[in-house]
């Protein structure tokens, strides 16, 4: 059967010759630079219909590891009283040479005397808030205040781990010795990813200090760090340890690119703003101290404070966080640094 009417009611495209306004419902041309990216360059038809569609969901940022709080094992947990800075003390041991233990026959023993050092850990506050209006909350196509709660919540912990991780790289704490710890030793072997960590081992188990109750030390690498560590070409390196150990040829871990536990080691990755610079920090038992207040309200932990709305129109609502407390090396002998990727 023969078709009568013009092509273009039939078949598309529309030919040159023809009227497309009078035949097809079309978009058009598309702009393709500007904040209009993507829609309609015209205004005729219905090309005004067609706006910008809107996913209804906040995304959030890419977000660093935290990790640095969990490493403050020693905590006031027996305060005497409240107080803006808080004291550890220690008493040390009584001298272990032999030759000052043996006994004279016609002499009674001389007393040892105990000696008493101490450390502080000075707390501060810290906190922030966000503040929305009720006309934002009222004209907003998406729920602004559970965004402000997520993102409160989260700065808290962030913050307190950059906190925490403050005092790692600095003089201070107290030594075996009862003297105060300078900045953390370096112990980098360049050019030896694995023998840096086999030197921070080393270090410790000189100077006495117990790994964590897992049995194990903490080393926490920036990202260029593990990367050095992993493609070490070395035999006595990692990734060719990991080669021998697998019989698919090491396509467990080298193919994850986990490196797990190491060499004593339970590796972290961090990229907390500082660490690069130093490549990695080693911690054992007792590296970090925490003070906080037991006072009522107060805690080891950030608290979310919802404030009360006080503005006469009751327009402004804000949701913060706060917390009082502070960070401190402990036993200076139990963090140092080394870098892998030297």
């Amino acid at each position: 059967m023969a078709l009568t009417g013009q092509a273009s009611d039939n078949v598309s495209p529309v030919v040159d010759a023809q009227h497309p306004d009078q035949h097809l419902t079309h978009v058009g041309a598309r702009a393709t630079t500007g904040a209009n990216l993507g829609l309609p360059t015209g205004s005729d038809g219905v090309t005004g219909l067609v706006t910008r569609a809107y996913n209804l969901q906040a995304e959030q940022v890419f977000r660093r590891n935290l990790l640095w709080d969990r490493f403050a094992t020693v905590r006031a947990t027996r305060e005497s009283h409240r107080g803006a800075v808080v004291r550890f003390n220690f008493v040390d041991d009584l001298d272990d040479d032999p030759a000052h233990a043996k006994l004279e026959e016609d002499y009674d023993v001389l007393p040892t005397p105990l000696k008493a050092f101490y450390t502080n850990v000075t707390m501060d506050e810290y906190g922030k808030a966000v503040t929305t209006t009720a006309l934002l909350r009222a004209t907003s196509m998406i729920p602004v205040d559970p965004i402000a709660a997520e993102r409160v919540a989260r700065n808290a912990v962030s913050v307190i781990d950059r906190l925490a991780f403050a005092p790692v790289l600095l003089a201070g704490g107290v030594q075996n010795d009862g003297t105060a710890g300078a900045v953390p030793t370096d112990v980098t072997v360049t050019g030896k990813p694995s023998d840096t960590l086999r030197a921070a081992s080393e270090y410790f188990k000189t100077h006495d200090v117990p790994p964590f109750a897992n049995g194990l030390y903490a080393a926490v690498l920036s990202p260029q760090a593990e990367t050095a560590l992993r493609k070490e070409a070395d035999a006595a390196g990692w990734r060719y340890w990991q080669i021998n150990q697998n019989a698919a040829g090491g396509t467990g871990n080298i193919a994850r690119g986990y490196v797990g536990t190491y060499e004593g080691f339970e590796i972290y990755v961090a990229n907390t703003p500082g660490l690069a610079a130093k490549g990695a920090v080693f911690l054992g038992w007792e590296a970090l101290a925490k003070g906080y207040s037991t006072a009522p309200g107060f805690g080891p932990n950030p608290q979310v404070v919802i404030s009360p709305v006080v503005d006469r129109l009751r327009r402004f609502a804000s949701v913060g966080w706060y917390h009082l407390v502070g960070y401190q090396r402990f036993r200076a002998e139990s963090i140092v640094v080394g870098n892998p990727a030297a």
